[in-house]
């Protein structure tokens, strides 16, 4: 074998360990970019879900206090220092996963977030104030004001983490009933008999 075949063979050789360095490398990295992708989605949507939770909660709360307060009847009421002692301990949950969320969102989910804190502190507001004057239906719009931005920030959120499928929002609550006595509960017409088991 003479030199110059020697050279291409070891040049052939050298460039097949090279290209080889150079795929492994780029694959190694990719892949650990992937891995880092997949943390910080992880770590938002379990940011994003602490503070959806923590908003519910301080909800639910302002909720119980302002059905005592006889501004509805859609919750059990809540009274004196238990309730606010729970709105305090609610408030700072609420706002410590807040932190979480500013720290990790992007503009249109932060956005979204401060309408929905906004609405809660005014459903807060009402709780806490022993003004006269705020009614039944200013409960209800407030309310439902809440209700319209915690769906806004939950789409912010699917739309932000790549949650494919379409976001349904709250429906209408309906107040838990009984069926008729006259109604089986299984889709069958009122004296229709059974079908037949195997």
């Amino acid at each position: 074998m003479n030199l110059a075949n020697q050279i291409v063979t070891i040049a052939a050789v050298v460039a097949g360990a090279v290209t080889t360095y150079l795929v492994t490398a780029l694959g190694d990295r990719a892949r650990e970019r992937r891995e880092v992708a997949r943390q910080w989605v992880d770590r938002k949507l379990q940011a994003y879900t602490q503070y959806a939770n923590d908003v519910k909660s301080l909800a639910i709360v302002t909720r119980q206090i302002t059905a005592q307060k006889g501004l509805h009847d859609a919750a059990p009421g809540l009274t004196g220092r238990d309730g606010i002692a729970e709105l305090d301990e609610a408030e700072v949950r609420r706002s410590a996963s807040y932190e979480a969320v500013k720290l990790l969102g992007d503009a249109s989910t932060l956005r979204a977030t401060r309408e929905l804190n906004d609405a809660a502190h005014r459903l807060e507001w009402i709780a806490r104030s022993n003004e006269v004057g705020v009614t039944p239906a200013d409960w209800e719009r407030c309310w439902q004001l809440f209700a319209d931005a915690s769906d806004v920030f939950r789409r912010s959120v699917r739309a932000e983490l790549g949650v494919p499928g379409a976001f349904l929002p709250r429906g209408e609550w309906v107040p838990p009933s009984l069926p008729p006595p006259d109604d089986p509960g299984d889709g069958r017409a009122a004296g229709e008999p059974a079908p037949a088991t195997p």
